[in-house]
């Protein structure tokens, strides 16, 4: 005969351990995904194309909103132009706004570029050139997940303190960085405005830096 009691104790196993096996996927709570980064660098220009998935609008809020493709292309010319426009047939082109502080032009759209190359062509002052972009990351870089996993496994309190009942918190930004290596910039933002950043090595996985601030 089965008791009450044993239905009880069963009932409540069975809760435990589907709340053990019950595991966060903390990609899903990715906000910001830089995960390609193309370059061109030669005579005094430089051209980088970022491609991402991005939350849009992006805010920095510890909620993670939709997400899109996004590319953007960053031109640094040699000479002055009162218009630059760039076209390709792996990329959506157009006219480039020129941002005087930050000293470059720049288009993005929404989308996607993918490969190990990327050709585009830059016309300006009367003259078209062409440039071969390429693709940062080896074979033996992480990718924006594998970087994440090295920062879930290096401050597994963090994320289990942000985690309830499964659901985490917070958003997280991975952008892929390129200074000479790889490397990978990993925010985890909460919903108090408290971001923890770390700086992993793009093919070690090591977590090379790592501080706490305030949006």
């Amino acid at each position: 005969m089965i008791t009450a009691a044993a239905v009880i104790a069963a009932a409540i196993a069975a809760g435990t351990a589907g709340g053990c096996s019950r595991q966060t996927d903390y990609t899903d709570y990715i906000s910001e995904m830089r995960y390609a980064i193309y370059m061109y660098e030669d005579d005094g220009e430089s051209i980088k194309i970022y491609c991402s998935q991005k939350e849009t609008p992006f805010l920095a809020d510890g909620i993670k909103g939709q997400t899109g493709g996004l590319v953007e292309i960053y031109a640094t010319l040699a000479q002055s132009y009162d218009k630059v426009e760039v076209s390709g047939e792996d990329i959506s082109g157009g006219e480039m706004s020129y941002l005087s502080v930050k000293g470059y032009w720049y288009l993005s759209y929404g989308g996607e570029a993918e490969g190990d190359e990327i050709a585009l062509t830059l016309s300006r002052g009367g003259e078209s050139n062409d440039y071969t972009l390429i693709k940062v990351a080896g074979e033996n870089t992480l990718t924006c997940e594998q970087a994440l996993k090295c920062v879930t496994e290096h401050d597994a309190a963090l994320f289990e303190n942000m985690t309830v009942n499964g659901v985490f918190e917070g958003e997280i930004f991975v952008r892929l960085i390129y200074d000479e290596s790889c490397y990978y910039y990993v925010g985890v933002c909460g919903r108090d405005g408290n971001i923890h950043a770390y700086l992993v090595d793009g093919t070690s996985g090591r977590i090379i830096a790592e501080r706490e601030h305030r949006i």
